[in-house]
């Protein structure tokens, strides 16, 4: 699963494709958020328009995303949500824990960056 990573003053914005699953690249995913916080992105946004699916282990991947980025100071918001991967993010109750956008304008203005 390619993961392109770009940043907007102190919002990394991470692009995946493809599904967010176990043996899909999940160790991508997760050292390029990784290193978005390491070099000094406060927020970050998750555009997920082009993730199909998410099973457990992506879902655990976003929760570890999630709390790195929290305890750091910062926020997470997620774009694109298709109704596969949003139903797995209800059934988990994790439509409480992350804030969902339309698209990246959206999110980025939630967090006081523009696009």
């Amino acid at each position: 699963m390619p993961v392109s990573l770009r940043k907007q003053g102190s919002v990394a914005i991470l692009e995946l494709n493809g599904k967010l699953s176990l043996g899909n690249s999940l160790e991508e995913f997760r050292a390029k958020w990784s290193d978005a916080v390491a070099t000094g992105a406060r927020d970050l946004v998750i555009n997920l328009t082009r993730v199909p699916m998410v099973d457990s282990s992506g879902i655990g991947s976003l929760i570890r995303c999630h709390s790195a980025v929290t305890a750091a100071g910062g926020k997470v918001r997620l774009v694109g949500v298709g109704e596969m991967v949003r139903q797995s993010l209800k059934v988990t109750r994790l439509e409480r824990v992350f804030e969902f956008y339309g698209d990246e304008a959206s999110a980025l203005a939630s967090l006081g960056a523009s696009a």
